[in-house]
């Protein structure tokens, strides 16, 4: 089993983290040897770029993300769900990347007059709207919060008066005895404005949002929650907690998805748990051009007509290839076969090449979320289900037909043209049991080669994963394990400097405050620029920040050719070094073993999300004069937290995989 890398202390800002890589692990070992975890144990051949990772559908504390352009959930309540008459508590945990005409949530109508809604413009501001669009309300919190960290809010009423919460501080009043309308649904990450209905949106991350109907919560003072927000008594809905976009409360609401906001791991409260692949597991990352398993399978898939289950967990990232995602495929490339797809046109479908489909309609397959699908078949009886609830098929030309199958077997493609976008988790393949066959509750663990299991992917063998539990990395070329030159630990990565480097899929991007540092231990200086991070979309952009050593040894932090940070001091090879770039404010600070190299003054936004360890972005990755050649330990990212700001003395150990609750 894998884990956490030794160290136990917690780290107080573990709630940042969005990548942590440790490098323990086998020697030489990689992110590209898939296991088959059932008794064939078929061996499984890599086609493409496929990888896997810590990122899973299992284990708590969840966020969404809204890019601030048209993204946002929306529920209709059921009659006066939101017609907050009395006391009420609205709150939740938010992480801005910007506070400019945001849009955070409200419960109005379509014309955005009657209602309640919380924006911000520079400073939170609450406005409350009596049902003949006048204004009742209007008050503007005395602080702002911080962009790039969570901040917690609440609006309260009790009684008559309104109170404006920000991180447990009351920061703003006002007074109301009446309430805004009736039958108001709620949008979340978007308002409109209560003049001219003009929709506004969040840019970043909301985390636990909860209403709460006839009770204020909080009337004095308070510490801000730690832990996952409760279904409480009178909650109404509580969302942005899960793994998928769904209502917690009692009256388990469907949530209607606009625009492609994103299910993240990102989240408030850290984790207590290191990571491990028993209780998260782990995910295969595949990005749709054209990359798959396969492995022979002779005619294990011959299921005939007897009773069987095909489950797996998806979280569809963007649609494939004419709108299908090949998930399994049985006989590749033959009239005599069959596979299963997610089509963003038809479905949910079983197809049998020979014989037809078994198909449903489902409205939502491609939205940044991890969804549990299951098909299976009891004596006669079909059954198809998505997150345990049942769907209705369209279509059933199969009847009770054979399904059968020999040959090779593909996962993650199907047909000649239909590769899967996106991440998957746990695809099992079982015979002789129809395991569903009333409504359930999706599977909180990794799955077991139970009895009849005849294909058990988990994504489970990654050698170089995430302690964040936020990114597939892929290890492009030799990128491997190293236990031969060790900082802390057990291993670290190792470069060979001609055409080694990491790929995160999933990183979050930088935030605001920011820190990255990792143990560097340089082995080359030849001509060129030896690349430790970047996290640039696109080799000119200015919303990113490269960290490299050059071909004399400095160590340099780069924004574009005129700003950057370039130490005076020619370094070692054969030496580990402490190199850590933090960003406080405006002023980034550029640190080797504690002690600042140079500072630079850079008031833009850093938004890039691209995370690539060992070479630059874009045509950069093809040449080897921008790789890294040596070891590198202990890469840590930390979005939206500056951890120095003045002289400090390095990790003296293992960096923390836990915390801070």
């Amino acid at each position: 089993m894998r884990g956490a890398s030794g160290a136990q202390n917690k780290d107080p800002y573990f709630n940042y983290v969005t990548m942590l890589l440790h490098g323990d692990g086998t020697n030489g070992a990689q992110n590209n040897t898939f296991l088959d975890s059932s008794t064939n144990a078929f061996s499984i051949t890599r086609n493409g770029n496929i990888t896997q990772g810590s990122f899973s559908p299992y284990g708590s504390n969840w966020s969404n993300y809204f890019k601030g352009s048209g993204d946002y959930l929306s529920n209709a309540g059921s009659g006066t769900t939101y017609d907050l008459s009395g006391d009420f508590c609205v709150e939740g945990f938010f992480n801005f990347t910007s506070l400019t005409d945001v849009g955070v949530w409200g419960i109005q109508p379509a014309s955005g007059q009657a209602g309640l809604r919380l924006t911000t413009e520079s400073n939170l501001t609450v406005v409350l709207i009596s049902g003949n669009a006048t204004a009742h309300s209007i008050f503007t919190s005395s602080v702002a919060p911080i962009v790039g960290q969570w901040n917690h809010i609440a609006v309260t009423r009790s009684g008559s008066a309104l109170t404006l919460w920000l991180n447990g501080v009351s920061v703003g009043t006002g007074t109301s005895s009446s309430w805004t309308g009736s039958n108001l649904p709620i949008r979340l990450g978007g308002n409109l404005n209560y003049s001219n209905a003009t929709p506004y949106y969040m840019n970043g991350y909301i985390s636990n949002f909860r209403i709460v109907k006839g009770s204020p919560v909080y009337t004095t003072a308070f510490t801000p929650p730690t832990a996952p927000l409760t279904a409480i008594t009178n909650t109404q809905l509580l969302t942005c907690q899960s793994n998928r976009f769904v209502d917690n409360s009692t009256n388990n609401f469907t949530l209607t998805v606009t625009g492609t906001p994103s299910v993240q791991r990102f989240n408030p409260f850290g984790t207590a748990t290191a990571y491990s692949t028993s209780v998260i597991g782990g995910s295969g990352y595949f990005d749709g051009n054209g990359d798959y398993l396969n492995f022979t399978a002779g005619t294990t898939f011959n299921i005939g007509t007897g009773n069987f289950t095909i489950e797996f967990w998806a979280n569809k990232t963007a649609n494939g290839s004419a709108n299908y995602d090949g998930v399994f495929e049985a006989d590749s490339g033959a009239a005599y076969g069959w596979f299963v797809e997610l089509s963003s046109t038809r479905g949910f479908l079983l197809v049998v090449n020979s014989v037809g489909s078994f198909a449903c309609s489902t409205a939502v397959i491609n939205d940044s979320a991890w969804h549990h699908w299951a098909i299976c078949r009891s004596g006669s009886t079909w059954y198809m289900w998505r997150d345990g609830v049942a769907l209705t098929p369209t279509t059933n030309t199969i009847s009770n037909g054979s399904l059968p199958g020999s040959g090779t077997a593909r996962i993650g493609f199907a047909g000649t043209a239909y590769p899967f976008n996106g991440y998957m988790s746990d695809l099992r393949v079982v015979n002789g049991t129809a395991l569903y066959t009333t409504a359930f509750t999706p599977p909180t663990a990794p799955l077991t080669a139970i009895s009849g299991t005849l294909l058990l992917t988990k994504f489970q063998n990654a050698a170089i994963f995430d302690n964040a539990m936020m990114n597939d990395l892929e290890t492009v070329g030799n990128a491997q394990i190293s236990t031969s030159v060790v900082k802390y630990g057990t291993g670290s990565m190792y470069f060979d400097g001609t055409g080694d480097y990491l790929v995160g899929n999933g990183f979050q991007g930088l935030g605001g405050n920011f820190t990255i540092e990792a143990w560097v231990y340089s082995l080359n200086w030849s001509s060129g620029a030896h690349v430790i991070f970047d996290t640039r979309d696109a080799w000119f952009s200015t919303t990113g920040v490269l960290l490299y050593f050059n071909d004399a040894g400095n160590l340099i932090m780069y924004l574009n050719s005129s700003d950057r940070i370039t130490s005076a001091t020619a370094y070692s090879l054969s030496t580990w070094y402490h190199v850590a770039l933090v960003r406080s404010g405006s002023t980034i600070t550029m640190y080797v073993d504690g002690t600042s190299v140079g500072t630079y003054t850079y008031a833009t936004a850093l938004t890039d999300k691209t995370a690539i360890v060992g070479t630059a972005t874009d045509n950069r990755q093809t040449t080897n004069a921008w790789k890294f050649n040596g070891y590198i330990d202990d890469l840590r990212i930390t979005s939206g937290y500056a951890r120095y700001t003045t002289t400090f003395t390095p990790p003296t150990k293992a960096l923390s995989d836990t915390g801070p609750y």
